[in-house]
């Protein structure tokens, strides 16, 4: 061997033993860029007073201040409530105990002083008595926890994977949309699915099954008339047509909880489960478990539309602070058409039910002046601005109701442009398919570039004049696309008296006849009526509240009538004159001999045959 052969013998063995050391030392640099978990301890202390101790541990914290936050909003809930009014004993300590000296430096900012970068741990009390929020409630059966109003994070760690322990009552069980590890203990790739994965821990009613190898879990705490069975059977109902739209799912594994009790309502979608919170006696009849499980079917829709893709704006989560958007109504708007739709398409509401309830929406938006002052983009940046419900009615639109209504105007003019191939579904599965879970949230571009592409359109113009202006939907054309109609519900009798109107909304509280809303310029505007005055009587004979609806229905349009009334305090009369009501009531029914064209429309949009009443 020469000395060039045996310089490359050399090099090579070299090299050799590198690569060697390399594959062995792979493994250990692996686990060295694994991050240590925070982790957060939950321990309730005095249930029946609704508090709790948090500890959480930062391990090598690398700087010698940290920041420490908790959010001013929770997910799902567009608005600001200030949560750190429920934080009391804050304190923190390094590794060896020691306290640590620490500053508030705004209302949910604590800024902890370090003698030397390490572990830091914090400490504070919880005050949990925001049940009807969603946020945190704790008594001697249970402990709902939303991180939001919780758990504290770190801006600068908010990546970080973390665990979750409670410390809680033996004879509770705990679950969560999170991973876990033991019966109180749960793990989550960092504190966004943290935030976006509540805790219920406590006595609950438990079922657990499976549909296409996605595990489902329904826990029920509280009493009342639900039967759990039912509801399995109509979730899996709903499993079926979510997978119609979107094909896949994002999530393994879902947990639908639930709260019975006294004056419970409303629900917030999470990541891959959702809190419905309803009152404990409304799961029969009929009528209030429909909306039950529209409620239901809403939730679970989020967890497409609003978790696995939204708009920009709202993502990515700034915890301190409103995420505004102008595409809150495709949120929330499309998830408010698609609960009912579902529901229709699954089977679970016969026609008749599923037009009461379109007819209702049709009904709300017509009585609504404020459809015509604000469009939804005005109205979806302003989300998070709460007025009262008299300026609302007047001036605001609703995300919800007009968003649902008009999710249903473009559903339609998708299937116009496209010749009934394609409709709202589509743009729904290609927001999946292109957006989901992005960072940055889809645009109003992306959308209309969507819709060009699935109607070979441009929507531009469509898009200005019903969500950027208040261009009105012609409901007529709409219902007769899909060989629907309008019937007034007084049209078997002919001899009927058109039904007086004056433009109040009323509203019933300890038997006190109360106006709700007052429509700009109608007859009870006018005569100086306004929301807050309390009705005593008209034309001198005492008004109730099992009869006030009634009478003011039948008023005569021949003349004014006297109302006596409370107003701030004082009391007061008015002269009212009643006209006829602009806004009639009416059904929602099949046309007579509807067209092949109409049929088949019904049909690709409602998966079921239209049929005569």
């Amino acid at each position: 061997m020469d000395w060039l052969e045996w310089w490359a013998f050399s090099i090579k063995s070299v090299m050799f033993r590198l690569y060697t050391l390399v594959l062995l030392f792979l493994p250990l640099l692996a686990i060295a860029e694994q991050q240590p978990p925070v982790k957060y301890q939950f321990t309730v202390t005095d249930a029946k007073h609704h508090l709790a101790d948090v500890s959480i541990t930062f391990p090598d914290v690398g700087t010698k201040t940290l920041t420490v936050k908790l959010p001013v909003w929770r997910t799902g809930r567009y608005e600001i409530l200030n949560l750190s009014k429920n934080i009391n004993q804050f304190s923190a300590v390094d590794a060896s105990g020691q306290t640590l000296n620490w500053d508030k430096t705004d209302k949910n900012s604590w800024k902890v002083l370090l003698k030397q970068p390490g572990e830091v741990t914090i400490n504070y009390q919880v005050y949990a008595n925001s049940l009807k929020q969603r946020v945190a409630h704790i008594d001697e059966t249970h402990a709902f926890l939303d991180a939001s109003g919780v758990f504290m994070y770190a801006p600068n760690l908010r990546k970080q994977p973390l665990t979750v322990n409670l410390t809680v009552p033996e004879t509770w069980q705990s679950r969560s949309g999170m991973t876990q590890t033991a019966s109180h203990t749960f793990v989550a790739d960092d504190y966004d699915q943290l935030v976006d994965s509540p805790i219920e821990s406590g006595i609950h009613e438990f079922l657990s099954f499976v549909l296409d190898d996605i595990s489902y879990e329904i826990l029920i705490w509280g009493q009342g008339n639900h039967d759990i069975q039912d509801l399995k059977q109509q979730i899996s109902l709903l499993h079926h047509e979510v997978k119609n739209i979107w094909h896949t799912f994002p999530y393994d594994r879902y947990v639908f909880m639930y709260h019975a009790g006294e004056g419970l309502r409303g629900a917030t979608e999470h990541v891959n489960s959702t809190i419905i919170q309803q009152g404990r006696f409304n799961f029969k009849p009929r009528k209030s478990y429909l909306k039950v499980l529209a409620t239901t079917a809403h939730e679970l829709i989020h967890t497409w539309n609003v978790k696995a893709f939204r708009p920009a704006g709202i993502a990515p989560y700034n915890y301190s602070q409103e995420n505004y958007s102008d595409l809150f109504w495709m949120a929330e708007g499309i998830t408010s058409y698609y609960d009912d739709l579902l529901l229709f398409r699954a089977g679970i509401y016969a026609p008749k039910e599923y037009f009461e309830v379109v007819a209702k929406n049709i009904q709300d938006h017509l009585t609504k002046p404020g459809r015509t002052v604000m469009s939804l983009a005005q109205t979806s940046f302003d989300t998070w601005l709460k007025g009262d419900s008299q300026q609302n009615h007047n001036t605001a639109t609703s995300i919800y109701l007009e968003g649902n209504l008009m999710a249903w105007r473009m559903d339609q003019e998708i299937r116009h442009l496209t010749n009934n191939q394609y409709g709202l579904d589509e743009l729904q599965l290609r927001l999946y398919q292109q957006h989901r879970n992005s960072d940055q949230g889809y645009h109003k571009s992306d959308v209309l570039a969507l819709l060009k592409n699935i109607t070979g359109s441009d929507m531009s113009d469509f898009w200005a004049a019903y969500i950027e202006n208040t261009q009105a939907i012609d409901f007529d054309q709409l219902l007769d696309f899909y060989g629907l109609q309008r019937t007034p519900k007084d049209n078997d009798n002919k001899s009927a008296t058109p039904t007086a109107w004056i433009g109040a909304v009323l509203d019933f509280n300890d038997e006190k006849v109360v106006i709700k809303t007052v429509d700009t310029d109608s007859p009870a505007w006018q005569a100086g009526l306004n929301a807050g005055d309390q009705l005593l009587a008209i034309d001198g004979i005492k008004i109730s509240s099992s009869d006030a609806e009634k009478r003011l229905k039948q008023l005569s349009m021949t003349g004014p009538h006297s109302f006596h009334y409370f107003s701030a305090g004082r009391l007061s009369e008015t002269q009212v004159s009643a006209i006829a009501n602009p806004y009639p009531e009416f059904t929602i029914q099949a046309v007579n001999k509807p067209s092949k064209q109409q049929k088949a429309r019904f049909k690709a949009w409602s998966g079921l045959d239209l049929v005569q009443n």
